[in-house]
């Protein structure tokens, strides 16, 4: 499987991930990581997909997919 494949077929989100989509540090990131897990009802050891995250954060999803390839 090519790189970009992978990119594209990407479904998980994590902190780092965050910060590089809306610029906030890492602390702000994280905090916010927590919060969409809030919303959603899930566990501290259950991921965000990048369709709840653009859920929350009223992102469209190509336009975080776009920046995630990079």
């Amino acid at each position: 499987m090519d790189k970009r494949h992978e990119a594209d077929s990407r479904v998980v989100l994590y902190s780092k991930d965050i910060c590089t989509i809306t610029g906030k540090k890492y602390r702000a990131a994280r905090r916010l990581y927590h919060t969409i897990l809030r919303n959603f009802n899930k566990k501290a050891d259950q991921f965000i997909t990048l369709e709840e995250f653009c859920s929350y954060t009223g992102i469209r999803p190509g336009l975080v997919q776009g920046i995630l390839k990079y």
